[in-house]
């Protein structure tokens, strides 16, 4: 069947009126050799023309992801091309979806397994009609639309989650394809329609009440409680807790090292008279691969502190009083930084350059830390043993 062909001025306004009826060519009045072939469910801008008496058609894209006046942008080096005769049509390169590009994404940052879940469940979640379409798609005004909506229906923290994994995604995707669309969060941001940045979580656990969170510990089994005993004395992640093996412990060095952290880089910290205990109990009778925490639910154990009797208190809580402790005995920035594994920023060569601190270097203030920690959980009529 011939299509019908409509010579007229393409303009947005004209296609969204549904003007094009499936089955038409709109040829452009505005630039010869630009037209719009109209399906039933798509309208596809081609440039249509010849190069040296022979046809050529060379597809710019679809509306409305690409405007009217994108595809005469498109269209009018290639049409000048074809009228000097030198025009060679290029190989077409196919756009990788958005679940694509994740997977590329995680591959080249080498982004750890478990943030890298993470990512693709908002996404999912929050984004599943766009997730397994081609990235073109989220220059459409539907996803600057859905994003708007997400940002002000949802809470702070999750917006600023959504915001950097759409933007990161949509950054990477300039670099490597070449393809430039801006993330619609940032013309959101400046226009005022982002929600305030997420608050920093209040600490839930006062210090006054660990007398009462060691009650509720040394009610567990032994080893959730070896586990609570060793993130309050070192305030390491969960994860990093519940990741250590046999053969990250050398008793020989007095070393702990931590090989998967939130930054990628190992941590290493100094075994203390504290900790010595605890990690002593742990390793008994394991194989190197073994876990020490192997049973440990990084994600339920506090909920069973609590039920033991323990004030309500989360992991993060145990690794802000830490560093809170810290501070008020007046320990510098780079050891506090260095026992809780922070990076400093990127412009503080000083820090991020020079000043390298073993786990000697860190050992006296790391003890001091936690003998402060240690006194705080003790009741008055409790003798001064430390952790047994």
């Amino acid at each position: 069947m011939t299509k019908k062909t409509t010579i007229v001025t393409l303009s947005d306004a004209l296609l969204s009126k549904g003007a094009a009826k499936p089955g038409m060519v709109l040829r452009d009045k505005v630039l010869c050799g630009l037209i719009l072939r109209v399906g039933s469910r798509t309208q596809t801008f081609c440039v249509s023309t010849t190069v040296k008496s022979k046809p050529i058609r060379v597809t710019l894209g679809r509306w409305p992801l690409v405007s009217v006046g994108q595809a005469r942008d498109l269209a009018l080096p290639i049409i000048r091309q074809c009228r000097a005769g030198d025009f060679v049509k290029p190989a077409r390169i196919q756009l990788p979806t958005l679940r694509e590009v994740l997977d590329e994404y995680g591959a080249a940052r080498k982004v750890k397994e478990s943030s890298l879940k993470r990512y693709k469940s908002i996404l999912v979640t929050h984004f599943a009609e766009w997730f397994d379409k081609p990235v073109p798609a989220l220059a459409s005004a539907a996803f600057r639309q859905h994003c708007h909506e997400f940002a002000q229906t949802r809470g702070a923290a999750l917006v600023d989650l959504g915001r950097g994994i759409i933007g990161s995604l949509l950054k990477y995707v300039g670099a490597v394809y070449n393809v430039e669309i801006p993330s619609p969060f940032a013309k959101l941001g400046a226009a005022g329609l982002m929600p305030a940045w997420p608050a920093a979580r209040a600490r839930k656990l006062d210090e006054n009440r660990l007398p009462e969170w060691k009650a509720g510990v040394d009610a567990l089994p032994e080893e959730p409680r070896d586990y609570l005993w060793l993130m309050m004395l070192t305030g390491l992640r969960r994860n990093e807790g519940t990741g250590i093996r046999r053969r990250d412990v050398d008793f020989d060095q007095d070393v702990l090292t931590i090989p998967d952290t939130k930054n990628g880089k190992p941590q290493s910290l100094p075994i203390t008279d504290a900790m010595r205990a605890v990690l002593k109990r742990r390793c008994a009778a394991l194989e190197p691969a073994d876990r020490l925490f192997a049973g440990v639910s990084g994600e339920h154990v506090a909920e069973m502190a609590q039920r033991a009797g323990a004030p309500v208190f989360t992991l993060h809580d145990l690794r802000k009083q830490l560093a809170s402790v810290g501070a008020r005995m007046g320990i510098g920035d780079a050891t506090l930084r260095r026992i809780l594994g922070h990076m400093p920023k990127t412009s503080d060569v000083l820090h991020r350059h020079y000043i390298s601190l073993s786990p000697p270097d860190i050992a006296p203030e790391l003890t001091r830390v936690q003998d402060a920690l240690l006194d705080a959980c003790r009741r008055r009529e409790d003798t001064a043993e430390g952790v047994q």
